[in-house]
C-alpha cells in the first residue's frame, strides 16, 4: 500500500463527514483533502464518497476505510502506549549467545530478572560459534579473551573468572592424586577443537601428549560429564570446582584468568529487556 497518507486522509473524512472538519483535524487546506480523495478512489478504482450538500457521504466501500482506519488508529495508539511504557516491553524472547563455560554465570541474573519480568523468556545459544548480532542471530553475547572490537557492537566488562585443573574423586579412587610431578603419567579431558579463547584447552593440546589424552568432544557439557565421572582431568572455573568437594583443584597448567564481556548490538541497546538485562549483568562484575 503506497497511498498511507490518502487513506488517512478518506479514514478522517468518512468520520467527520465534511471537507472543512477533516482538513481541520489534519491540518491541511480543504482542496489538499479533495485531491488526496481524488487520487485514492483513482488508484482503487472506486467510489468512497457521495457528494452532495450536506458534505461527503461514505459508500460501503467507504464505510470499510472508516471501520479499517478506525481499527489502524487503535493499534498505533496501542503501540505508542507500549512503546512509551517500558513495562509494556518486557516480554518476548532475549536470546544470549556464550559458550558452555559462562552460562553458569548467568542463571543467578536470569532468575533475578524473572522474578521481575515473568514475561521475559530467554534462550541460551550455547554451542561455540560466534553470532553475529548484526544479523539478529542473538540479543546479546558474552564472550571471553581479549576485547572485541566491532565497529557496531557495544562491549561492556563482565567478570573477570579463573579457570583451574581438576579431577573428580572418582578418577582419584582409581588412579590416584595426580600432582605436579606426575600429571605426566595421567589421563586428560580436553575440547577436540582447538579455540583461541580457551586457552587452557589450548594448554592440554600442547604439553599434554596425544595419548594421554583419552577423551574429547567439542560439546562442553559431554566434557563435563566426563570429568564428573572420573575419566581424567579436565578444567572448571575456580568457584565451580571449590564448591564441589567431590573435585580435586590441581596444581598444573597454572589459573587462567580470563575477562568477559557484554556484546549488544547498537542498535537494540535501548530496547527495555535489553537494557534492563545489561543492568542487572554489569552489577556482577
Amino acid at each position: 500500500m503506497d497511498k498511507w497518507t490518502e487513506f488517512k486522509t478518506a479514514y478522517r473524512l468518512a468520520k467527520l463527514g465534511t471537507l472543512s472538519a477533516a482538513a481541520t483535524d489534519l491540518g491541511i487546506h480543504r482542496s489538499t483533502v479533495m485531491r488526496q480523495i481524488d487520487s485514492l478512489e483513482a488508484h482503487l478504482g472506486i467510489k468512497l464518497f457521495q457528494r452532495n450538500d450536506k458534505g461527503y457521504i461514505p459508500t460501503e466501500a467507504g464505510l470499510e476505510v472508516m471501520r479499517l482506519g478506525e481499527i489502524t488508529d487503535v493499534q498505533f495508539n496501542q503501540f505508542v502506549d507500549k512503546a512509551t511504557n517500558s513495562d509494556g516491553m518486557m516480554s518476548g524472547v532475549l536470546k544470549i549467545t556464550c559458550v558452555n563455560e559462562l552460562a553458569e554465570l548467568l542463571f543467578p541474573v536470569i532468575n533475578q530478572f524473572q522474578a521481575q519480568y515473568p514475561n521475559v523468556r530467554f534462550e541460551i545459544l550455547g554451542d561455540i560459534r560466534k553470532y553475529a548480532l548484526e544479523y539478529g542471530e542473538a540479543d546479546l553475547a558474552i564472550r571471553m579473551g581479549e576485547k572485541p572490537h566491532t565497529l557496531d557492537n557495544i562491549v561492556l566488562p563482565f567478570q573477570c573468572i579463573e579457570v583451574v585443573m581438576c579431577v573428580h574423586q572418582k578418577y582419584v579412587e582409581q588412579h590416584g592424586l595426580p600432582t605436579q610431578d606426575n600429571w605426566s603419567q595421567h589421563k586428560f579431558i580436553a575440547n577436540s577443537e582447538r579455540i583461541a579463547h580457551l586457552p587452557w584447552n589450548e594448554w592440554i593440546h600442547t604439553q599434554v601428549a596425544t595419548s594421554q589424552i583419552v577423551t574429547t568432544s567439542n560439546a562442553h557439557q559431554v566434557l563435563d560429564y566426563a570429568l564428573h565421572a572420573g575419566c581424567g582431568i579436565s578444567v572448571s572455573t575456580k568457584e565451580a570446582a571449590q564448591s564441589n568437594p567431590m573435585l580435586h583443584i590441581l596444581p598444573i597448567g597454572g589459573i587462567w584468568q580470563v575477562n568477559t564481556w557484554i556484546l549488544v548490538h547498537r542498535d537494540i541497546v535501548h530496547i527495555p529487556k535489553v537494557r534492563k538485562f545489561i543492568d542487572l549483568l554489569k552489577p556482577e562484575r
